[in-house]
This record gives C-alpha cells, structure tokens and sequence, in this order.
C-alpha cells in the first residue's frame, strides 16, 4: 500500500531536512504539521491532540490546562447555514464546540503561560503551537519548539502520555513514525571501500 507523503520539495522548502529531523528528535508530544500549502491558507505549526471519553472528562481535562469553557445561551444568535453575513456581523457569532453546541471553542488560549490555539474536535482537545516569537501564525521556529518542550514537561505532570490522539497522524501533513519514518532514525550511510 502507497503511503501519500509531501514532496521532499515543498515538506524541506523553509526548514533544513535536519532542522525537521532534530525537532522530531526532541518532541514526544507534538508532532511537525508542514503547511498543505495554496489555497488552504493554513500554516506550519506544531500541534498534538489529547483525547477525551465525555463531556465531564473534556471539561476535566480542559481545567487541569487551567481554562474554562464558556457556555452559549440558548437565545444567544446563531449564523444560518447558506446565509451570506457581512464580517463584522459573522464575527459576532460563538464558534461552538459541535457535540456541545452549549460550549464555546476555547481557540486562542494561554496553557501554562504561553499562547496556543486550542480546539475541541469529535473526541480530542487538539493544541497547537505557532508564531511564539512574532505572531506569524504560518511560521514555526526554535521559540515554538521551546514552547512544545515546556508544555510538554507539564503533560508529563498531569499523567497524559497515554491519551495521546495518534489520528493526527492520519494526515499526509503530519510528519509521523508512520509516514516519514526515515525522518526518526539515523541516517545511513554506505561505507567507502
């Protein structure tokens, strides 16, 4: 079976193949996500997703990140779907959690200090790390990777090594063991004769 993988053009454009291979050598959390790039408007970042069983559990694990969800009211408007809306007016409108439409998202939020983005899909909390040192939010860095280091030291104090979503991995984005294995060993080389 073929698995679908990024070009080496596009995955090693703006980080070095061995940027890419130290990052994954040092994050046992996080994974890379590289940018699918064009019309997507999305960016590069780091990104990890816990799971979660209920909504007592999800509200469990959302408090031991120090926030809090805060809920819609039942007469609080809500877009229409297939009714245009200009921005200012769509802006206005609670992004809800969807098997929760009482919650709203989290989104960007601060866990432990730092700045991340949070949301809260099916049945994972994913955290994404990007644009720590300049809010460039379609760049990583070594600030990033910083960040991911500590909150990682911080999952280890909640126990949350086992609730690690692997479905990121999934994504042909997603640089994973399962996709780019080659990007988690050591590199081989043949021997002159």
């Amino acid at each position: 079976m073929q698995i679908e993988k990024l070009s080496d053009n596009w995955l090693f454009e703006r980080h070095s193949k061995q940027t890419i291979r130290e990052w994954l050598r040092q994050l046992r959390y996080f994974y890379f996500k590289r940018a699918w790039g064009g019309h997507a408007n999305d960016g590069d970042e780091f990104q990890v997703a816990f799971a979660f069983t209920d909504r007592q559990d999800l509200l469990n694990k959302i408090g031991q990140l120090g926030l809090t969800l805060n809920t819609i009211p039942d007469d609080f408007p809500r877009p229409i779907i297939g009714q245009p809306y200009p921005a200012d007016e769509y802006n206005k409108f609670k992004n809800e959690i969807k098997q929760f439409t009482d919650l709203v998202q989290p989104g960007h939020s601060i866990i432990f200090g730092h700045k991340t983005f949070v949301w809260v899909n099916d049945n994972s909390i994913q955290i994404t790390i990007s644009g720590t040192r300049d809010e460039n939010r379609y760049e990583v860095t070594e600030d990033d990777l910083k960040v991911c280091i500590e909150l990682e030291k911080q999952f280890d104090n909640l126990g949350w090594q086992n609730i690690i979503d692997k479905s990121l991995e999934k994504s042909v984005c997603c640089i994973s063991k399962t996709k780019y294995p080659e990007l988690y060993g050591e590199e081989t080389t043949v021997p002159n004769n």
